[in-house]
């Protein structure tokens, strides 16, 4: 008879899921903020650490994109240049990560092998010396790299609108000259007011007076000297006024 394996007996071995091979594994470093400074490109990672791009790291040193790529590939050799890179660390671990940026491949250095690789292009390199890795060796020694990279993402703090405050408008008090302009312009207008209801009232009397049946007896000449002497009186407020 044959006997089944306990491995794979249903019973002791119980149901197993099988594995996905094609799940995704989350990424230990990922870039969360990437920019380019006056063409040398930088960003964070996740973990809150600093890095330059390879061709970044390379403008810095002042030379061609392609050396940097060679110190990566010759990391785990015993050359030369190698070897006094990784004297100037502390700790000797990979030369560069590399990460993608927006669908893009990019090859990270953290800021401790960018300063160490700029030190060599500095002091270290022989006649392949750099004058731009000497110009900003003595920059990045009054500053620290990492720190000037992680400012280069710094959000300025937003600013708390002041309050707003309500002023009381000041009233402008009307000058003593204006008052009596004021007066005049009001006593006057009174005056031309009564004058004008004066001359229509007169108007009207003598209108009626001509039209009146009693006129044609003879009364109308006592009437109109009454209605001249009227009108000399408002002619002397009023200006001029004569009675036809």
């Amino acid at each position: 008879m044959f006997e089944i394996s306990p491995a794979h007996s249903p019973v002791a071995g119980g149901s197993k899921r099988p594995s996905r091979p094609n799940a995704r594994i989350k990424p230990e470093f990922a870039v969360t903020h990437y920019a380019e400074c006056g063409g040398i490109g930088m960003g964070r990672l996740s973990d809150g650490s600093a890095f330059l791009t390879q061709r970044g790291l390379a403008k810095l040193c002042g030379v061609q994109n392609a050396h940097i790529g060679t110190i990566s590939r010759d990391w785990l050799t015993t050359k030369p240049r190698i070897l006094a890179i990784k004297a100037r660390l502390l700790e000797s671990g990979p030369a560069h990560r590399e990460l993608t940026w927006m669908g893009h491949r990019l090859f990270a250095y953290d800021a401790e092998t960018c300063r160490a690789v700029l030190d060599y292009y500095a002091l270290d390199a022989g006649d392949h010396i750099q004058a731009e890795a000497q110009t900003h060796r003595l920059r990045f020694l009054r500053e620290d790299l990492a720190e000037f990279i992680r400012n280069q993402f710094v959000l300025p703090e937003k600013t708390k609108p002041a309050p707003l405050r309500f002023t009381p408008l000041l009233r402008a008090q009307p000058e003593s000259l204006q008052v009596a302009d004021a007066v005049i312009v009001y006593v006057c207008g009174l005056l031309a007011l009564s004058a004008w209801l004066a001359d229509s009232y007169i108007e009207g009397l003598k209108q009626r007076a001509l039209n009146a049946p009693w006129n044609r007896l003879g009364l109308h000449l006592p009437l109109k000297a009454i209605l001249e002497i009227q009108a000399e009186a408002l002619g002397r407020i009023n200006g001029t006024f004569t009675v036809k």
